[in-house]
């Protein structure tokens, strides 16, 4: 067969024949959906009257819920009243506590300086010292009063001796460390009343003062300054002990009254923690009745929406009909359709318009009816509708493509082909269509160019398009495995 050379030609593979199944699935999908609604009007009505039982039940739990949080918020309204009046007690009497509390230590701080200068006393004491007085024969009477008044301060259990010469005196400092001891752990805070009448009259002697008895003895001036500032300090202790009686009450009171309030907190807590339980469960239920109450009023918007429109669609029952009879007749010819359509992509580009007829009609139809298991083909088939449509070809047109239906057949196959198209254009009309349909995405080189190899593999790594122009007879054998698509993709 000769060729037109006046006329662009394109020669590629053919598509893959996965997408005929798709579109007729596709095609199908339209039907079905209009008719669901009629289908499931009745069932949607049961699921409806199922869903409005479950939102009258769903609101009576709600509503009983709504009765049990209110109980359990009053009690613990009640509560939170008793545990504020607890409070306000409670405050009143740290308050009462605080400031018998700073008597005591303001009245104690008193007998302090009392109770130091006793202690000072007995530092002064010593075995020595004490050796030194208890060696004297026939001391002075400053000095046997000194001790006589030990003798009666320290009397155990409150009997005072009768004889408190110094014979006796001696008798109790014979053992000096063990003395010591004895005033050192003397029970100051607990002195019987009749030490105290007993010793009354060495106090009240104008010479019954440690700087007087010290030119006597020093160790006895320590022990008459010892029996001062502990006589001192248990008057004033005794002074305070009603107040500290008083504070010891006081704190058991707040003790008591701090156990209560921690007890009618607790239980606060304990009602909290239930309400907020019940508060959660409302919520769930709340929650659940107004989902409930959403799908229910769904389904009525559903069934409303499926009446209206297959009230609305009635009179379409006819053209849906016909529709899916003449879907049913193009899936009996689908499979012709799609091998003619791959042919006519494959093997149809370098031929002129009247061979391409007289293939389609003259050899490639009647051979497939000739076959011994015939492959029916669509009557009035024409490629270019299962390949594009009308928004295509004017994109096309826009883009400078002849508006002529070879021109249009030329753009479809190489729209549709897998292959890189070798394009035969003596008039530059394709050129000109692909130069503007790719615009400034596309590379044009040529094979006398120099560097057109780098060229071809920085588009191939960036994914541009690449137009070789003027090629020859021959190509160079390094663009086979790219004109085989023999690549192979590495990284992202």
């Amino acid at each position: 067969m000769q060729r037109d050379a006046r006329e662009p030609h394109v020669n590629a593979t053919p598509v893959s024949p996965a997408w005929p199944s798709l579109f007729f699935a596709c095609s199908a999908c339209p039907i079905i959906v209009l008719f669901l609604p009629l289908l499931r009007v009745d069932d949607l009505k049961a699921k409806l009257a199922a869903q409005e039982v479950e939102l009258k039940k769903k609101n009576e739990d709600a509503d009983k819920l709504i009765q049990e949080v209110g109980i359990e918020t009053e009690k613990v309204t009640k509560e939170k009243a008793v545990a504020d009046e607890e409070e306000r007690k409670v405050a009143a009497i740290t308050v009462v506590v605080g400031g018998k509390q700073r008597d005591c230590e303001e009245d104690l701080a008193k007998a302090e300086p009392a109770l130091q200068a006793a202690q000072d006393a007995l530092n002064t004491l010593n075995k020595k010292n004490l050796t030194e007085l208890k060696s004297f024969g026939s001391p002075v009477a400053a000095v046997t009063n000194v001790t006589a008044a030990v003798m009666v301060l320290t009397a155990p259990g409150g009997k005072v001796p009768k004889d408190r010469n110094w014979k006796a005196a001696k008798v109790m400092m014979a053992k000096v460390d063990t003395f010591l001891d004895s005033l050192i752990n003397f029970n100051k805070e607990n002195i019987p009343e009749a030490c105290l009448k007993a010793i009354r009259p060495y106090l009240q002697d104008p010479e019954f003062q440690p700087d007087l008895v010290a030119s006597k003895s020093y160790a006895a001036a320590g022990l008459c300054s010892w029996v001062l500032n502990i006589v001192k300090f248990y008057e004033v202790y005794c002074e305070v002990e009603p107040k500290r009686q008083a504070l010891s009450k006081a704190n058991a009171e707040l003790g008591a009254a701090q156990e209560k309030l921690t007890a009618i907190k607790s239980k606060i807590n304990h009602l909290n923690e239930n309400l907020g339980k019940l508060t959660a469960k409302f919520e769930k239920a709340t929650a659940d009745k107004v989902k409930c109450q959403q799908e229910a009023e769904s389904t009525a918007r559903t069934i409303s929406l499926a009446n209206r429109l297959v009230g609305g669609l009635a009179a379409e029952n006819v053209r849906w009909a016909e529709a899916i009879e003449n879907f049913r007749r193009q899936k009996r010819t689908l499979c012709g359709d799609v091998l003619l359509i791959t042919t006519f992509i494959s093997y149809l580009g370098y031929f002129t318009k009247r061979y391409r007829q007289h293939l389609m009609e003259n050899c490639w139809r009647p051979y497939l009816s000739q076959l011994k298991v015939p492959i029916p083909v669509t009557a009035d088939l024409d490629p270019l509708t299962m390949l594009t449509d009308d928004a295509d070809i004017a994109a096309w047109q826009n883009e400078g493509l002849p508006a002529d239906r070879m021109s249009t057949e030329n753009a479809t196959i190489l729209t549709s082909c897998q292959r890189w198209p070798l394009i035969v254009d003596p008039q530059l009309q394709g050129i000109k269509w692909i130069k503007n349909k790719y615009g400034n995405h596309m590379q044009v080189i040529r094979i006398e160019q120099r560097g057109y190899l780098d060229a071809v593999e920085r588009a191939l790594a960036a994914g541009d398009v690449v137009l070789i122009e003027n090629l020859g007879e021959t190509l160079n054998p390094v663009l086979g495995p790219l004109l085989g698509r023999e690549t192979i993709k590495k990284g992202r």
